[in-house]
């Protein structure tokens, strides 16, 4: 049985009695960061030697998980915080285990995303979650693009030394009346969130008025607007109009895309 177990992702005294239960009696255990996990495995007064599993060996360690797998052993895979899979290894790993027919099960527990979401004060009916933000600018501006239209709640992970950068790309590209929460260290000592509009954040995290040391997750309010937008570069455009007049254009474009056929229509024929 392979078991992937989800650790705290900060108060240590957050991992549950399943968890220590399923790691005590595995045979194997893997982690992202041996050191890391040791001061978990240290708290819980467990003495159980980690192997490494990331995402730079995770295809060669995969296969002998594999392995041992069949060799009917108990394999225990856990992240830094949180579950694994989620913006950590894992994924390949669970592709392996269906086609090879081999049973794996989830040992639940605290996730960074449903506490930010809870601790943003925002609606938690519905949300997107998109992992770290992008680092290269082209990613950016097409997740930003995105986020433009995105109705549900927004969660995304971002690091502390690229947050104010990030925040102006925000400030470009969404209405600065739209909420946002920095969440930061959550369920640690010094736990904290910044909420408001994206103007007022985006002024107090410039004035330094706002601690961003530790691990971030950003929230920000969906679009509240029926109007959906949609940007049409020179290359679609010259495409379509191609093979077909702009008015029947902007009406395939208008079903494919939800948004109004008048609108596009108008990006269509401008010049």
């Amino acid at each position: 049985m392979l078991n992937f177990i989800s650790t705290p992702i900060g108060n240590l005294n957050d991992i549950s009695l399943r968890a220590i239960d399923v790691i005590r009696s595995s045979d194997y255990l893997y982690t992202e960061d041996t050191r890391r996990s040791k001061i978990l495995l240290d708290h819980i007064n467990l003495q159980k030697k980690c192997n490494s599993f990331h995402e730079h060996n995770e295809d060669s360690v995969s296969k002998k998980i594999i392995q041992q797998l069949s060799d009917n052993k108990i394999i225990s895979i856990i992240s830094d915080a949180g579950t694994p899979g989620i913006s950590d290894p894992g994924y390949k790993l669970i592709k392996k285990c269906i086609i090879e027919n081999l049973k794996y099960t989830l040992i639940p527990g605290p996730s960074s995303v449903i506490s930010a979401l809870l601790m943003s004060g925002l609606p938690t009916d519905k949300f997107s979650f998109f992992g770290f933000f992008p680092k290269k600018n082209y990613e950016r501006e097409l997740l930003l693009q995105n986020f433009k239209c995105e109705k549900k709640t927004i969660i995304f992970f971002e690091s502390p030394k690229r947050i104010s950068k990030t925040l102006d790309d925000i400030s470009s590209y969404l209405d600065s009346k739209r909420m946002i929460a920095i969440c930061k260290e959550m369920t640690k000592v010094h736990e904290n969130v910044l909420r408001g509009n994206i103007l007022e954040v985006s002024k107090i995290v410039k004035e330094n008025k706002f601690n961003l040391k530790g691990e971030i997750v950003v929230v920000i309010e969906g679009e509240k607007s029926n109007k959906k937008e949609i940007e049409i570069d020179n290359r679609i455009k010259n495409e379509y109009l191609k093979k077909l007049s702009a008015s029947d254009s902007a009406k395939l474009i208008s079903l494919i895309t939800g948004a109004r056929k008048r609108d596009i229509y108008k990006k269509l024929i401008q010049n």
